[in-house]
C-alpha cells in the first residue's frame, strides 16, 4: 500500500481511538479535510493547487453549514487528487519500464471491506460511484503513460486507488440510524429516456455547449454502468447527477428557488425513511438559496423542480417496460477523470 494511503488510515485510527469512541461523520470529515490541505500542500504543484484548495474550502463551508452529504461529495475531487499527485511523487517510476513494473506489481484496484447497508444510503451511493471508477482508471493508467508521458500514468495509477480509500473512508464514519431504505430498483428504462433526450439535443446544440453536455454524459454513462452490476444506490446518484448537470442545457428555470419551495419539496418525501440521496440534492438547493451565485441558484431550481421529482419516479414501481429502440443513438464520450 502506497505511503499516503497508510498515513490516512493511521490518522483516521488514531483520531478515533483518541476520542474513546468512534468519530462521528462530522469530526472525522473535519479531521481529513485538515489532513488533505496539508496533503495537497505538501505534493501537489503551485499551478494545480488553487483549484484543489477552492474545493476544499466549499466542502468545508458546507460542513459548516451542516451540509453534510454535500460536503463529503465535494471532498472526494480534492481527495483523490492530492492522493494521486502524493503517489505519483514517491512511486519511484522515472522510466516507461518502471511505470509498466508498478502497473503490474499493484494490479487492478480492488473494493475494501466496506458494507453495505450500515450507512446511509447517500455515503453507499457516493462509495459505489467511487469504487466503480477505479477498475477503470487503473486500466486507462496505461495508455495514458503512453500517449501523455510517464507522470501522467502514474497520477492516474495514483488516482485508480485513491478512489477506493476514498470510499473506504466515507463509509468508515459512525452513522445515526437513517430510517428504512426505499425500495431501490433497476432505473434502466430511465437511463435510456434520459439518454435520448440528451441525445436529441445534441444534435442541435451549440458547440460552446458540448463541453456541458459531455459532462452531463459522462455521468449518465457511470450511472449505467452501476445499474448493469446492481449498485443501485450508485446508479440514481450518479442519474440525477447527469440530470444536474445537464439543466442548463434546458434553458431557465421555470420559477425561483425559494425556502418555501423548497420545503415544500422535501416534505413530499416520507418521513423515517432512507432519503439521504435526495437529501444530498437538497443540500446542493440551499447552498444555492443561501447565496448570489447565479448558477447555484439555477441548481436550486434544478433540485426542485426537476431532480425530486425524478428521485421520487425512481423509486416508484417501474412501469411496464415498452417497446426498445433497436436504432437508439449510443454516445461514447472520452472524460479526463475526475468527471465533475
Amino acid at each position: 500500500m502506497a505511503r499516503w494511503a497508510v498515513a490516512a488510515i493511521v490518522l483516521f485510527t488514531a483520531s478515533a481511538l483518541g476520542a474513546g469512541e468512534p468519530q462521528g461523520p462530522i469530526d472525522s470529515i473535519h479531521s481529513e479535510l485538515a489532513r488533505v490541505r496539508s496533503q495537497i500542500r505538501a505534493n501537489v504543484p503551485e499551478n494545480d493547487r488553487a483549484a484543489l484548495l477552492q474545493r476544499l474550502e466549499r466542502a468545508e463551508n458546507a460542513l459548516n453549514a451542516h451540509r453534510t452529504f454535500q460536503a463529503l461529495y465535494i471532498l472526494e475531487a480534492p481527495y483523490e487528487g492530492a492522493a494521486a499527485f502524493a503517489f505519483a511523487a514517491s512511486a519511484g517510476v522515472r522510466s516507461p519500464n518502471d511505470f509498466v513494473k508498478k502497473w503490474t506489481e499493484l494490479g487492478e484496484p480492488k473494493a475494501h471491506s466496506g458494507k453495505a447497508g450500515r450507512a446511509p444510503a447517500a455515503v453507499d451511493a457516493l462509495a459505489e460511484a467511487a469504487e466503480d471508477r477505479g477498475p477503470t482508471t487503473y486500466r486507462a493508467s496505461r495508455p495514458y503513460a503512453e500517449d501523455s508521458g510517464t507522470e501522467a500514468g502514474l497520477y492516474y495509477l495514483g488516482e485508480s486507488r485513491a478512489v477506493m480509500d476514498y470510499a473506504a473512508f466515507v463509509r468508515a464514519g459512525t452513522w445515526s440510524d437513517a430510517g428504512r431504505r426505499p425500495p431501490f430498483r433497476s432505473i434502466g428504462s430511465e437511463l435510456a429516456a434520459f439518454d435520448r433526450e440528451m441525445t436529441t439535443a445534441y444534435e442541435t446544440m451549440e458547440p460552446a455547449n458540448h463541453s456541458t453536455y459531455i459532462r452531463a454524459s459522462a455521468a449518465l454513462k457511470q450511472a449505467r454502468s452501476l445499474n448493469d452490476r446492481g449498485a443501485l444506490e450508485g446508479a440514481l446518484f450518479e442519474y440525477l447527477l447527469s440530470r444536474y448537470l445537464f439543466a442548463p442545457l434546458r434553458g431557465p428555470a421555470g420559477a425561483d428557488a425559494t425556502a418555501e419551495r423548497m420545503a415544500a419539496v422535501r416534505a413530499t418525501l416520507p418521513a423515517a425513511e432512507d432519503h439521504s440521496i435526495a437529501d444530498l440534492w437538497v443540500q446542493f438547493a440551499e447552498e444555492g438559496l443561501s447565496g448570489d451565485n447565479a448558477d447555484l441558484r439555477r441548481g436550486a431550481s434544478t433540485v426542485i423542480e426537476d431532480l425530486i421529482p425524478a428521485y421520487r419516479a425512481a423509486i416508484a414501481t417501474a412501469a411496464p417496460a415498452g417497446t426498445s429502440n433497436a436504432n437508439a443513438a449510443v454516445t461514447i464520450t472520452l472524460v479526463r477523470w475526475p468527471f465533475t
